[in-house]
Formats: structure tokens, C-alpha cells, sequence
């Protein structure tokens, strides 16, 4: 007969796996845990002569058997072993809960939240530890080697398949694209296979052209950037996804809340804080992007806690996602409930006929969704996805007839549901042309295409500031943004000076009009930005301080204001998570970044002191530079969110570094 090991642990410890210190009467893990200790054999005792003692009664046979140790409470174990088919604290799949110290009751009702999570009818404790296996090796629970790609993904030939999740660890970060094409092509130019490799058809918008011309200006001192972009070339944001890449189509778990009965539950859990995401949401999301009337909404919300069981299945949808952005906007450390709601709202979203037959619920629904992954998802990756989603939210409005809907036609609507789908579809557009500009994509709607929806300005009044900029604005930027980003014709210098005009005339319009600072705020970052890219063309020119001297001035001032927007939305004090408001224009404050280093690398570029004004005493130089270092310091902050702000913050940090520590010229 083999030798029997002594078990010394407590059962608890030994249930968990951990290491127990074996004090008495009750260890420190049960002690911490404020459960009871095997060890306390003095209760123990007393329970055990309970058990005896109650002879035929089964009741209060049961009653002390719930309140032992296996070991105690079974007779037929021997030297601590049970048998799990006869003891009444484990479950079918011979997990004990008595000792883990969780009741049935807990059991049912704890959520995915923290470190417990409720998993086919037991309970699940996740240790808190980092994978540092690769996410194939990980899944198949085989050991990997943590190289990069490591060996069992490269002899299995899923090399390009194998990343990673952390950050952390001997891989620092460096997460290989899946989507990243296999050849190489050796004539193809460097700055073709960095960040966001997969999409090499970029317009003029997008960063691209301002960081070929930094290295063009950087001459042998730009190789350490060079090195940047191809290590980059492997780094995928997969990982850093909170939101899955294909919300809300076909997230991972939607199925547990197809039934009512799961949805409505956990509403009801959180029942206390819901009228505090609602609030949320309208302070900081729906002033910038208006996609929810918050009066309507509010009515809706009394008659659903009244009758939550009979409430419309498009409303559920719009409903779980406004409380999703909500809760994401309190703790983005902890976006766990947030994630809950969110994929509640996919799963009400795909039980309606939003392809077929949608309505103005679910379009409402696919915006909030659009905002989501741009809130949500700090990547670069998150403003492709969403350009992409971007597509069925057109077409669908487009089924819907938003575009065509007219005041002057009588369609049986009333004038508020009229005024309400046209501000839809102004947020609709406002959302398709500024992803445009970051992703530096063809607007999915054309100037030409607007048709004479924007020939008749509404009678909103000053109680929506927003849409009334953006039924001025809108036509204006299409056809910028519809230029530089196709392969049409370059805008002639004459009509950007037109268009410039225009927009420093919608700028001024929306700081007058626009009493919400942080309308004031997001509007200013969006027409300041198409200003930008309009004047790059020739700010950018070889001989533009001299030939084309408003572009060059227009595009550095466009570039510094975006800076201090970007400054103002990270280290605000108004007690808000602004920066998430940010997230949707971070790649245009990327640009304002590099457009300004492009100033200061310019060994032409007219910034002596000579410019300065009112006898300033430091330069107009090292106001630009330490302008810079702040935001780079910013970038750093961020650099542990995700792989894009890590590289965001490597490319800007080795720009900084090619320029002087002071300038005094």
C-alpha cells in the first residue's frame, strides 16, 4: 500500500490550492475571508456530537452537516478523503462550496464584476495573475516558449496568428498582426509598412504624408525612427480591445441575454445607479454626439420600471446602451458591468428587423454602438472598425429615409418626430465625415449627395446650438474632405482660400452659439481640423512661408489650438473623464502634433523672436516646444492603454528628441 501523505492545510486552503500558515484555531486566509476555519476544532466537536446525537432526526442531521468539515460531517471518510457523490456540499462537478465559503444564494446572484463569477450554476475565483503565454498556446493549454513568434506557432505554421495580451513581460508589448501580409517587397517604402499596416489607402488627411515629410526633414537622424516603424509593423491591437473588434455583431456571449428574464434582471441589479449612468451619458457623450431626446428618453424610463417585462425590444436595445456609455464614462479601470450592458444591447439589437426594417430605435442604437467603439476601444484600430460600421448605418438610414424625410412633405409625422430624424441624421453625418478625416477615408455620404436637405435652415432656435452649426457647417466639410481624401483633382489655392474663409466663419459662428463648454469645445477640435488638412497641401509646399503664407500660418495656428484642446480635455477640472470625449479625436491631435514638428524641424521657418508680440520674453520657439513637451508628457500617461497610444507616444518622444532643448531663435 502506498505511503499516505499527511494533509496539514486547512480544507478551505486546500479546496483553493493555496498556501495555508496553519495557525489555530483559524488561519489568516479563513480569518481574512471572515469564514469559518477547519482548524476550530473545538466548534467542530460540538457540531460533530450534534451530528450523533441527533439520531434519526435527518433534519438536524442535515442542519450540522452543512455547518462541519467534510471530514467531520461524512462518517464513511477516512484520513480527510470524501467521496463527492456522498457528501451534501458538492455539487455535480465535485466542487465543494462549504469550504470556499459561498452559500447558494450568493451563489445565483454574484456577477461578473471583481474576481468571482457565476458560470453554469458554480462559482468560479479567478486569480489575478498575468498570462504571459501567447493567446494560442494559452487556449490549447500547452507551454509555450513566450518568443515571438514562439516555437509551437511556428512549427505548427500559425506564426502570424501567434500575439499576445499583456503588455507587459519579456515580449514588452509586441503583439504580431494577424492581418499582416506575408511578402515583402523591398522596393515598397518604409513609412508603407508601419502602424495600421493592413490599410495602405490612405488620403491626405491621415498622418502619413506629415511623417514622410518629418523624415525628409530629419535626414541620417531619423534611423532610430525607421527602426520605430518596423518594430511597429508587428504590433496589432487586438488585445487592447474592451469592446470586442465586431460590435455589435457578433460579440462572444450575447446568447445568455436573448431571453427577457436575464436583461431585466440585470437592469435590476443595478437598479440604485442607473439614473446615475443616465446622467452621465447626457453630461458627457450626447451633448457632443446628440443622439438620445433626454426628455422622451426620461418618460420612457418611468413606464419600463413600471412594466418592465412588456417594453419594446428596440427601446431595450437603445436603453442598455446608453447605460453601458454611461457606466464606462464613471470607471473605464473597471469596465466589466459597462461591457454587460453593452452586450445586452447587441443581443436585443439582433432580436429586432434592424436590417430589413429598421426604425428610428435602432438606428439610435447603431450610433451609440458607433460612439462605443471610439470611446471604448483606445486604438487605432477602433476608428477603422467604426468607419466600417459607419457603412451599414448609412445604408440603413438610407432604408429607413432619413435623407429624403422633408418638413414641407405631410407624411402623417408630427413635427417633433420630423425635427428628431432630421438631428439624427445631421449626428449621422457629423460622425461619418469627422472618422473620415481621421482615418483619412472617402466620406461614405458625398457633398453631391446632400442634395436640398441643407437648403432650408430649421427653425431649432438656441436650444440646439449643435445641429444648427452642423446643418451650416456640414456641406462645407464634405466637400473638403471629399476632395482631399479621393483621387480627385487638388483644391486650387484660390478655393482654399474660399473654403478657409468659410470655415473661420463657422468657427466663430459655433463659439457664439455653442453655450456647453464642451460642444464649444469638440466643435472647435472639428473645424479646425478640416481647416488644417485643407491648408497642408501648401503649408507643406517647399516654398510655402513665402508662396502660400496664409496656408503656412493657418495650419501652424490650426495645429497649436488642437494641442491645447488636447491639453484641456486630459487635464480638465471639471471632475469628468474628458478624455474619453477625446478618444475621438485622438488621431487628429496625433496630427496636430507632427504638423507642428514639421514647423520647428524647417530650417526655413519664419519663428524668430522678431514674431513675438507685445514684448513677450520667451520666444515664439519655446512656447511651441514646451507646448509639445506637455502633450508628449500627456502621451506617456497613456502609454500603458494600449499598444496605439504606446506607439503614439515611441513615434512623438523620438521626434522630440531631434530637436533642441531650448530655443532661443
Amino acid at each position: 500500500m502506498p505511503p499516505t501523505r499527511e494533509v496539514k492545510t486547512c480544507e478551505r486552503c486546500r479546496g483553493f490550492k493555496r498556501r495555508c500558515d496553519l495557525v489555530k484555531p483559524s488561519c489568516t486566509r479563513c480569518a481574512q475571508a471572515g469564514v469559518r476555519c477547519s482548524f476550530d476544532i473545538h466548534k467542530t466537536a460540538n457540531l460533530n456530537a450534534l451530528y450523533h446525537a441527533s439520531g434519526p432526526d435527518s433534519t438536524l442531521r442535515d442542519v450540522a452537516a452543512d455547518h462541519m468539515p467534510r471530514a467531520a460531517a461524512d462518517p464513511s471518510s477516512a484520513n480527510g478523503s470524501t467521496d463527492p457523490s456522498q457528501s451534501s456540499t458538492v455539487d455535480e462537478k465535485g466542487f465543494d462550496k462549504l469550504h470556499l465559503g459561498v452559500t447558494d444564494d450568493e451563489e445565483t446572484t454574484q456577477r461578473i464584476p471583481g474576481s468571482i463569477e457565476a458560470v453554469g450554476g458554480r462559482v468560479i475565483r479567478k486569480r489575478k495573475r498575468n498570462c504571459l503565454s501567447c493567446l494560442r498556446c494559452h487556449r490549447l493549454k500547452v507551454k509555450c516558449d513566450k518568443e515571438l513568434p514562439c516555437g509551437r506557432c511556428k512549427s505548427s505554421g500559425n506564426g502570424r496568428e501567434c500575439y499576445y495580451s499583456y503588455n507587459k513581460g519579456r515580449n514588452e508589448g509586441k503583439f504580431p498582426c494577424p492581418t499582416a501580409p506575408t511578402g515583402t517587397n523591398e522596393d515598397e517604402s518604409t513609412l508603407l509598412a508601419p502602424w495600421q499596416v493592413q490599410h495602405k489607402v490612405r488620403g491626405s488627411s491621415h498622418w502619413r504624408d506629415l511623417m514622410a515629410k518629418i523624415m525628409s526633414l530629419g535626414g541620417k537622424d531619423t534611423q532610430p525612427l525607421v527602426k520605430a516603424l518596423q518594430s511597429i509593423a508587428t504590433n496589432a491591437c487586438l488585445a487592447n480591445f474592451t469592446l470586442p473588434g465586431n460590435f455589435p455583431f457578433g460579440t462572444p456571449g450575447t446568447a445568455k441575454y436573448y431571453p427577457r428574464d436575464a436583461v431585466v434582471r440585470l437592469v435590476e441589479s443595478e437598479r440604485h445607479n442607473i439614473q446615475g449612468f443616465v446622467d452621465m451619458y447626457f453630461t458627457m457623450f450626447d451633448c457632443v454626439n446628440p443622439i438620445v431626446d433626454e426628455s422622451i428618453f426620461s418618460a420612457e424610463l418611468d413606464l419600463y420600471w413600471k412594466e418592465p417585462y412588456t417594453t419594446n425590444v428596440c427601446w431595450m436595445a437603445q436603453f442598455l446602451m446608453v447605460i453601458g456609455l454611461g457606466r464606462f464614462g464613471m470607471d473605464e479601470e473597471n469596465p466589466a458591468l459597462a461591457i454587460e450592458f453593452m452586450t445586452a444591447a447587441e443581443a436585443c439589437l439582433m432580436q429586432t428587423t434592424f436590417m430589413f426594417r429598421p426604425n428610428l430605435l435602432t438606428l439610435k442604437t447603431l450610433c451609440l454602438a458607433f460612439v462605443a467603439k471610439q470611446v471604448c476601444n483606445a486604438t487605432c484600430w477602433a476608428s477603422d472598425s467604426a468607419w466600417s460600421s459607419m457603412g451599414l448605418l448609412i445604408r440603413t438610414a438610407h432604408i429607413y429615409g432619413l435623407p429624403e424625410d422633408r418638413i414641407d412633405v405631410d407624411d402623417g409625422a408630427t413635427k417633433a418626430e420630423k425635427e428628431a430624424r432630421r438631428k439624427l441624421w445631421l449626428t449621422i453625418l457629423y460622425l461619418d465625415v469627422k472618422g473620415a478625416i481621421a482615418t483619412g477615408m472617402t466620406p461614405l455620404t458625398k457633398a453631391d449627395e446632400l442634395g436640398s436637405y441643407f437648403a432650408q435652415m430649421p427653425e431649432w432656435g438656441s436650444s440646439n446650438p449643435l445641429q444648427s452649426v452642423l446643418h451650416q457647417a456640414l456641406p462645407t466639410v464634405f466637400t473638403v474632405v471629399g476632395h482631399l481624401n479621393s483621387k480627385k483633382e487638388h483644391i486650387s489655392f484660390p478655393d482654399v482660400l474660399r473654403y478657409n474663409a468659410r470655415l473661420r466663419e463657422l468657427m466663430g459662428y459655433a463659439a457664439r452659439v455653442c453655450q456647453n463648454p464642451i460642444q464649444k469645445m469638440t466643435m472647435d477640435i472639428f473645424l479646425r481640423r478640416c481647416l488644417m488638412v485643407l491648408q497642408r497641401p501648401y503649408a507643406l509646399h517647399a516654398d510655402g512661408p513665402s508662396l502660400f503664407a496664409e496656408s503656412y500660418w493657418s495650419s501652424l495656428e490650426c495645429a497649436l489650438a488642437l494641442l491645447m484642446h488636447y491639453r484641456d480635455l486630459w487635464c480638465n477640472d471639471m471632475g469628468l473623464r474628458l478624455h474619453l470625449v477625446g478618444r475621438a479625436f485622438v488621431l487628429d491631435f496625433f496630427s496636430a502634433t507632427l504638423t507642428t514638428y514639421v514647423h520647428l524641424l524647417r530650417p526655413d521657418a519664419p519663428l524668430t523672436s522678431a514674431s513675438t508680440t507685445s514684448g513677450a520674453a520667451i520666444p515664439p520657439r519655446q512656447i511651441i516646444l514646451d507646448t509639445l513637451r506637455s502633450c508628449v508628457e500627456i502621451w506617456e500617461s497613456e502609454r500603458e492603454s494600449s499598444v496605439c497610444y504606446k506607439t503614439g507616444y515611441d513615434l512623438l518622444q523620438g521626434i522630440l528628441d531631434l530637436l533642441p532643448t531650448s530655443m532661443d531663435c
